[in-house]
């Protein structure tokens, strides 16, 4: 069973890279890797993909985080950017 939900998994991320999806395409990969380490397949598929990512500049060219966690940092950036405008706002009127 577990072999069936990996192929149709592998083929969702296909159909992602056919529509260019390329990032979800990548997470899904990453997510195959992560269940099956010893497939020379998936860690083929994540390194292709990684590349096609770094030079689209979704991913920096140190590797680092999946191009969605990268968004998440950058959303938790602003709202605490926001946050500490805010604040300062605030501290400004009480003075």
């Amino acid at each position: 069973m577990e072999k069936k939900s990996n192929i149709e998994t592998e083929t969702l991320a296909e159909l992602y890279l056919k529509g260019e999806n390329i990032e979800k395409a990548y997470e899904i990969y990453q997510q195959l890797l992560q269940q099956n380490p010893a497939s020379t397949r998936f860690k083929e598929k994540v390194r292709e993909l990684e590349l096609r990512l770094r030079e689209s500049g979704g991913i920096p060219s140190g590797g680092g985080e999946s191009p969605k966690r990268k968004r998440d940092i950058e959303r938790a950036i602003r709202e605490l950017k926001e946050w500490l405008n805010r604040i300062q706002q605030a501290r400004r009127k009480s003075i």
